[in-house]
């Protein structure tokens, strides 16, 4: 008897799956987009889009998206679309059984504004340019000055440098760079400037300058000097106001 129970409940089993998965299928097809869903990742960081732009985007892009039948939406030309536009890194483009398309967004994140002459623009992690946005600005670190006297890559090592250094990120606000292609930091705390020159030795330079800030320098000091500089080979020469 237990026997022929199991072998009943397997043909059943086996009957009622693919039926049921066939109704599911069929009900899938039949269903049409009702409501965009946009969400950003990363919103606290950087507001360059916000989700209602997103959605009026998708309006603009695709007029006939609402109350189209799900199989009728590419999803992956949609997150292709989404990932041209500037202040976008990724996009991820589904949709939900109930008829809701969610578009998923994480911005690109600057690491440097550059004021170059009459325009300014954002540098991101990997380079690229970015405009500037009407509705937010980053608070990053800045560069200024003779922009083309420096390699691009130099600048984004320097910046880099500090950006991933949680001492250097709250002490260094600002790069110049002079008309002969070398480097000068301005600090948040304390009156003098610190003269980087150039980029050969750049790890050798913060260290040496972390540690006059961290042992050789009392919190009293700081304001004690006009100018650091770091341009002579192995050595921190400090000149006082």
């Amino acid at each position: 008897m237990k026997r022929w129970k199991n072998i009943t409940l397997g043909v059943l089993a086996g009957v009622y799956f693919p039926v049921m998965f066939s109704f599911i299928m069929v009900d899938k097809d039949g269903v049409v987009c009702g409501e965009i869903v946009s969400s950003i990742s990363d919103s606290i960081e950087n507001q360059f889009i916000d989700t209602e732009e997103i959605k009026d985007l998708v309006l603009e892009k695709y007029p006939g998206v609402l109350g189209s039948q799900m199989t009728n939406v590419d999803c992956n030309e949609m997150e292709g679309f989404f990932e041209k536009h500037p202040a976008i890194e990724n996009c991820e483009v589904y949709f939900t059984y109930g008829g809701a398309l969610h578009v998923e967004v994480s911005q690109r994140e600057p690491l440097l504004r550059v004021f170059d002459n009459n325009s300014s623009y954002y540098l991101d992690m990997y380079g690229q340019k970015m405009p500037l946005f009407k509705n937010h600005s980053a608070h990053v670190l800045v560069a200024n000055g003779f922009i083309k006297r420096v390699a691009a890559d130099d600048l984004l090592l320097v910046a880099s440098k500090i950006y991933n250094d949680s001492f250097w990120k709250a002490q260094i606000e600002q790069i110049y760079v002079d008309d002969h292609g070398e480097l000068t930091l301005a600090p948040r705390v304390g009156d003098h400037l610190i003269e980087f020159g150039s980029v050969e030795d750049v790890e050798l330079k913060f260290r040496n300058l972390k540690a006059l800030y961290k042992n050789g320098w009392d919190a009293r000091e700081w304001n004690l000097y006009k100018k650091v500089s770091l341009k002579y080979k192995g050595q921190v020469v400090c000149t006082k106001v």
